[in-house]
């Protein structure tokens, strides 16, 4: 085997809760250690250590990510009031995830589909869908409160000079609820850029997808910033890579009901907040489950934090208490190692080292694919669960791939 291949500079990994700081731990070193030489900076952001820490030690994880700009975070739990109590915590603490996405001024997260030939998905026709979804704004910390009765509702802004203006003056109301939701131009333009960005680099082309004929000024706002920005700065990028924007909100209705049928294949559609929160989970279970799709948290500025989507999976913890074994499957977190690697990479400039980590996720695919037919696969997806390997197996299993894979991979991509 030839020497592993330097990454220069750091990759930050954030491990989080339940099985996972283990699965990370035996990822790295069977796995990426024999083929990529990382200087991880690895940082415990479970709920104990930010319990034991007051926060401290995702805060010195934050800073590590803003200086290498490359991250994998583990799964993380976000604590009920219930289980606040049944952990012992000092306090509720917050999402890891929006404490991340908030530090970073992450612009977009996307979920792609982990394509596998031999898996039988909910939606057959479906194929490499990748979801972009706004990062911040929408319904998340919007205000929200109880109407008291009938009235008129009015919502005044008033300017930092002291001017105000009257937005909305005669909206009739009764006893019930409302929500006001916002959008700054400045969230969008980095929502913009990041998702652009993006498909260059996964060499996709994107649709926005929205409701102006309901919304005409939000979502319609929008669709004129994507514009401006890909007119400005992306336009030439994608005609030479002879990819598409289309320059209209496309009615989100109908973009999903064409994915099961197969008519949004390749593509990145994009999403305001919520509306990409539902679809990318209904995408995850159109295609097999989120255990087969991959995650990536991505600033305007370049910074980028991969994770897996799914959960702990506290119901295979007894497995690794009480004989070591990690009974997850580890698609996804391979796949995060991966991306991790190839993002830091291409900031580098180290093409080559991009090239392998892209490679690396086709030895997961392929590893999976060997095990449909031979049965080697994790309980989630064996033919026959009884005869399931463990998670430290099929990492074994992937490294096996990877070290036969660069002749198959020239041969696929017609080298």
């Amino acid at each position: 085997m030839t020497a592993p291949m330097k990454i220069h500079g750091s990759i930050v990994d954030m491990t989080g809760d339940g099985v996972w700081p283990h699965m990370a731990q035996e990822i790295r070193e069977q796995l990426i250690a024999p083929f990529f030489d990382v200087d991880w900076k690895v940082h415990d952001i479970s709920l104990q250590a930010r319990d034991k820490t007051n926060d401290a030690a995702l805060q010195d994880a934050l800073e590590d990510l803003k200086e290498h700009r490359a991250a994998i975070k583990g799964p993380t739990i976000t604590p009920t009031k219930e289980e606040t109590a049944k952990f012992g915590l000092s306090k509720q603490w917050g999402s890891p995830n929006g404490i991340i996405r908030r530090a970073i001024n992450g612009a977009v997260i996307l979920r792609n589909t982990i394509e596998i030939d031999g898996i039988q998905k909910f939606a057959p026709l479906m194929h490499d869908v990748t979801i972009a979804r706004q990062a911040v704004g929408g319904i998340y910390g919007a205000p929200n409160a109880a109407i008291p009765g009938k009235g008129i509702l009015k919502v005044i802004y008033e300017g930092e000079d002291g001017t105000t203006q009257t937005l909305v003056d005669d909206r009739k109301v009764d006893s019930g609820v409302l929500m006001l939701t916002t959008e700054t131009d400045h969230s969008i333009y980095d929502y913009a850029q990041a998702v652009f960005g993006q498909a260059l680099a996964q060499g996709k082309s994107i649709i926005f997808a929205g409701k102006d004929t309901i919304s005409p000024v939000y979502d319609g706002r929008f669709i004129e910033i994507f514009t401006e920005v890909f007119e400005k700065e992306f336009e030439s990028k994608f005609r030479a890579a002879n990819l598409t924007f289309s320059k209209k909100v496309e009615l989100i209705d109908a973009v999903v009901s064409k994915i099961p049928q197969g008519k949004m294949n390749n593509m990145i559609i994009a999403l305001k907040n919520y509306d990409g929160d539902v679809v990318s989970d209904q995408v995850a279970g159109e295609h097999k489950s989120l255990g087969l799709m991959d995650s990536t948290l991505v600033s305007a500025d370049g910074i980028l934090l991969a994770d897996p989507p799914h959960g702990t999976a506290p119901d295979l913890e007894p497995a690794w208490h009480e004989k070591k074994i990690l009974l997850a499957n580890p698609t996804a977190h391979i796949f995060a190692y991966a991306e991790a690697i190839r993002h830091k990479a291409e900031l580098n400039g180290q093409a080559d080292a991009a090239a392998m980590a892209k490679s690396l996720k086709l030895a997961v695919s392929k590893t999976i694919e060997e095990g449909l037919v031979s049965g080697a696969l994790t309980g989630d997806l064996a033919p026959d669960r009884d005869k399931s390997i463990s998670g430290q197996q099929f990492i074994a299993n992937v490294r096996d791939t990877y070290e036969r894979l660069p002749a198959d991979h020239k041969k696929a991509q017609g080298e």
